[in-house]
């Protein structure tokens, strides 16, 4: 079995748009974080691993984790 390169992807792309997103609801520059604001943004950004671990979990999906 092969890994499924197009999983990094998909994870990369999620990755990036939550820490955009955390980035811009802290209303702040990273450079004026505090230890509670980079708290929130780790959360955020973990949290894009959820869409990646559903299509991985679905086997009907085209983008499972493992291929045969």
């Amino acid at each position: 079995m092969k890994i499924n390169t197009k999983m990094f992807g998909v994870w990369g792309k999620y990755l990036v748009y939550s820490a955009v997103m955390a980035i811009g609801i802290i209303g702040k520059s990273p450079l004026d974080f505090t230890g509670h604001d980079w708290k929130q943004c780790v959360n955020a950004i973990w949290i894009s691993l959820v869409p990646v671990i559903i299509k991985w979990a679905n086997p009907k999906d085209e983008m499972t984790f493992l291929k045969k």
